[in-house]
């Protein structure tokens, strides 16, 4: 977000490579002291997959570890089964599950991933800092 401000986000969930990462609305202070445990994580704005790449580089600054709240839920996917030609639920990880019905699977998103590049620039336009596209309403 800057040099001034820092986002606040939480892995939710790991998965080959990538990471289910919570973001949150609030932005910190980049000189700020941060408590992490006095932090309000339970109700992300974005809730999405992506690369953990700016992670391992350092470029997303690890600010503490906590416990994930029970109100962010890990999603449920659905994918597109053929033969027999059905949808099916799907986890992060890539397990297929049981039929679901076409009811349900209107409900459902099929598993995608963001580059952290897409993060950061959604994030930007939330905060008035750039502009917001149609596609960071998939966040």
């Amino acid at each position: 977000m800057g040099d001034e401000n820092i986002a606040v986000a939480q892995i939710v969930e790991k998965s080959r490579g990538n990471v289910l990462l919570a973001v949150f609305s609030a932005l910190l202070g980049a000189g700020d002291a941060v408590e992490v445990e006095k932090l309000k994580l339970d109700d992300p704005i974005f809730l999405a997959e992506t690369m953990d790449l700016r992670l391992k580089e350092g470029v997303w600054r690890v600010l503490g570890n906590r416990e994930i709240s029970s109100a962010i839920p890990v999603p449920a996917y659905k994918v597109w089964v053929e033969p027999p030609g059905e949808y099916r639920r799907q986890d992060i990880h890539g397990k297929v599950g049981e039929v679901i019905s076409p009811e349900e699977a209107a409900t459902l998103k099929l598993q995608k991933s963001f580059s952290p590049a897409v993060i950061e620039t959604a994030l930007r336009g939330l905060h008035g800092l750039g502009p917001w596209r149609a596609a960071f309403d998939e966040l």
